[in-house]
């Protein structure tokens, strides 16, 4: 299911940040996608109920960072699928180049099985690179399928709400594995190396994922 047309309204986020994700409620558009999502949702009824809190969770992220995150389709027949548009500055080499280019978004694939509820997963079974091409990271193959490994391995259920955290914090270099003397995680050793020569470019933004709303002022302060 393809997601467009976004209300542009201003979000209102909750007190508590993203442990209140439930609490926000969606734009008419959203809500009616989600609905539509919902109903065409396989599974028992505890799997249904969690793709659907989990898609909730992410949809109500998008609308209250509307300027990282755009939520592009939905789909939870079976697994909860999604594609997303992040903006965030991204690491890329083009083929037989050297240069390193700082994209500005970066489109993947977010993927959650149902046996990600009951035992821990690799770190790269979640998260598909759709473009830009090149990524250059440690963390990235430099061949096809560029997965997007965010740990050697995550708990169980852990929720979609952290992998896309997780997903920001690693492509902008906030967190990250460099080491290539400890494989775990590293998927491309020419970038791991690279990386260790050029530390000083690390991280490529300190920019949160969401960015804090100011307290509001009491009456007559």
């Amino acid at each position: 299911m393809f997601i467009r047309n976004l209300s542009s309204s201003d979000p209102q986020p909750p007190g508590d940040g993203l442990s209140g994700l439930e609490g926000v409620p969606l734009p008419f558009v959203l809500e009616r996608h989600l609905e539509a999502a919902v109903a065409g949702a396989g599974g028992s009824p505890e799997w249904r109920h969690r793709k659907s809190a989990e898609a909730h969770d992410i949809l109500a992220l998008s609308r209250l960072a509307p300027n990282r995150i755009r939520v592009d389709q939905l789909d939870l027949s079976e697994n909860l699928r999604v594609v997303i548009n992040m903006r965030a500055p991204v690491p890329t080499r083009r083929h037989g180049s050297d240069e390193l280019v700082i994209a500005t978004e970066v489109l993947f694939g977010l993927q959650y099985r149902r046996e990600a509820l009951l035992t821990p997963q690799p770190g790269a079974s979640f998260v598909q690179i759709l473009a830009p091409s090149g990524i250059f990271l440690p963390q990235v193959p430099a061949n096809p399928p560029s997965c997007l490994c965010l740990a050697p391995v995550l708990p169980p259920g852990i929720r979609c709400k952290e992998l896309l955290l997780l997903t920001y914090y690693a492509l902008t270099m906030q967190t990250f594995q460099i080491d290539v003397g400890d494989p775990h995680g590293v998927f491309n050793g020419e970038a791991a190396s690279w990386w260790q020569e050029n530390a000083k470019r690390i991280p490529l933004t300190r920019e949160p994922f969401l960015q804090r709303r100011s307290a509001p002022k009491e009456d007559g302060s």
